[in-house]
Formats: structure tokens, C-alpha cells, sequence
């Protein structure tokens, strides 16, 4: 059975990657931040379903989950890593808190990057490994392409995973593994809910009181 992990498999796109992939033959090990997520999938998505409880922004635990995939694999490639877990971080440039943009990088893009360093030997960067070379699919947006008003940091973000992803391709040639951006329009899924959860009232006093 071929192995896919999926980072950010609570809800959303990584929920429903994960169980397209266990659909169609797949093992999945997908990421989750708390264990009450991790149990709930289990029951959902049943025994093709493997959690990984980290954050990705957490290095040590990233690496501690792709050792415990690693021994899963028993010598053998991993199929694919998608990276889709993200946040999106709403407000105005001139007001938005430094640390609020950089939780947005942070998660956006370093997370891609931990889990692309910790999980690529595994699609066949290690020669020691056996099996087909594997993919990195990485979930952009249509806002890696276009900016949107109090959405600079989310697309800022999803800009990067586009740069991110054009030179990881050219490196990766060299293994064989290819690199494969998505970059879906809208879909409504909680990463928005959540977003509206920011305190609004620190704009109050905002030009952009209006807007937002």
C-alpha cells in the first residue's frame, strides 16, 4: 500500500484530500493538532488513516513525524507529501501587528518548508530507500496570483509557496520527485470561519473600519 502524508487534515481541503486518497488505496498520514482531531478522523476516515499530532510549525515535532513515517515505511518511498495546512490572517497593512503577519509566514510558508525538509528524503531523496519516486503537492491559492484588499498577508503567503514551489521543482529534478502546485478559487472551509475570529475592535478606530 502506497503512503501519502497530508499536513493540516482536520478539516477542509486536507480532510477531503484524505479521504479521496484512502478512497482510492491510499494510507494516509495526516497531521492534526490536538489529539481530540486525531481521534475523530480516525473514526471518520477509518484504518487507512494514520494522525501525525504536530504543528508545523513545531521543527522538532515535524521531525519526530517523519520518523515514526519513516519506520511505517519499512525501507519503502513515500507516495506524497502535500503541504495544505494554513491560516489566513485578515486586516490592513499600515495596522495589521508585525507579529500577526509573521504568524501568517510562519505557518504558510516555513510550515511547507519544515515539512518539505523533514518528508522529501522519504519520496526518494535517500537512495537507501526502495520504490517509486514520489510528488510534492503544494496548496497554493488563486491569491498566489492576485492580491486582495486586508488579505495582504494571506496572499503574500500564498505568493511565496508559488516562488517556494518553482525553484523546490528545478532542485528536486535531481531525485525525480516533482513539485505540483494547486491553486484552488474560494472554498468555503473553516481556515475563512476562523479568520473571522480575529478582534476586529482594534480597529475601531481604522479608516478601514467600514471595509472590515
Amino acid at each position: 500500500m502506497r503512503s501519502v502524508v497530508v499536513t493540516g487534515a482536520s478539516t477542509g481541503i486536507g480532510w477531503a484530500i484524505a479521504k479521496l486518497l484512502i478512497g482510492r488505496g491510499y494510507r494516509v498520514f495526516g497531521s492534526v493538532r490536538k489529539q481530540v482531531d486525531a481521534d475523530r478522523l480516525r473514526d471518520e476516515l477509518g484504518a487507512g488513516f494514520a494522525p501525525l499530532l504536530f504543528d508545523v510549525t513545531d521543527e522538532a515535532a515535524v521531525l519526530a513525524a517523519a520518523r515514526t513515517v519513516r519506520e511505517a515505511l519499512g525501507g519503502e518511498t513515500l507516495a506524497g507529501l502535500v503541504n495544505n495546512a494554513g491560516i489566513a490572517v485578515a486586516g490592513p497593512v499600515l495596522e495589521l501587528a508585525a507579529d500577526d503577519f509573521r504568524r501568517q509566514m510562519d505557518v504558510n510558508v516555513i510550515g511547507p518548508v519544515l515539512a518539505t525538509q523533514a518528508f522529501g528524503p522519504l519520496l526518494g531523496a535517500d537512495p537507501s530507500l526502495k520504490g517509486s519516486k514520489g510528488r510534492i503537492v503544494m496548496i497554493s491559492s488563486v491569491a498566489g496570483k492576485n492580491g486582495n484588499p486586508l488579505l495582504a498577508p494571506y496572499s503574500t503567503s500564498k505568493h511565496a509557496i508559488e516562488g517556494l514551489s518553482e525553484s523546490l521543482r528545478r532542485e528536486l529534478m535531481l531525485f525525480g520527485i516533482d513539485v505540483v502546485i494547486v491553486a484552488p478559487g474560494a472554498v468555503k472551509t473553516p481556515i475563512w470561519s476562523k479568520a473571522e475570529q480575529v478582534d476586529l475592535s482594534v480597529y475601531k478606530n481604522s479608516p478601514y473600519r467600514c471595509a472590515i
